[in-house]
């Protein structure tokens, strides 16, 4: 027996062996079962990195406190008192002081309290 004629003899045999196992396939109900997985198969470093730096995140807001801002600077000395008056960006985690350059001056921000600022975890711009 010669090469091409055993292969012209097993790629019709397979071919209907593939068609018979796909029309079983299709025509059975239950569901294959699942491949066991074994413990060394499993990888859970990535998640539980996942899982941990969300958990920071969720902590980093449950310490976070909605500060109560002020649009004009008189509005924000009458509130906070005897307490220094800062300008917070918004959108940063930082705030200017009186004497920085950025004081009142940024596109979006409000006048707050600088010990709400402070205990807001927010700290004072370099600048």
């Amino acid at each position: 027996m010669t090469f091409r004629t055993l292969l012209g003899a097993t790629i019709p045999a397979l071919a209907l062996t593939f068609a018979i196992g796909t029309a079983h396939a299709q025509s059975t109900t239950a569901a294959p079962a699942a491949p066991a997985v074994t413990t060394a198969q499993t990888t859970t470093a990535p998640a539980t990195k996942a899982v941990k730096k969300k958990e920071k995140k969720t902590e980093a807001r449950e310490h976070h406190v909605k500060l109560p801002g002020y649009k004009t600077e008189a509005e924000a000395k009458s509130a906070c008192g005897a307490d220094g008056v800062v300008w917070h960006a918004t959108g940063s985690k930082a705030f200017h002081g009186p004497k920085s350059k950025y004081f009142g001056k940024t596109k979006h921000g409000a006048y707050v309290c600088e010990k709400a600022a402070l205990a807001d975890h927010l700290h004072e711009a370099k600048n």
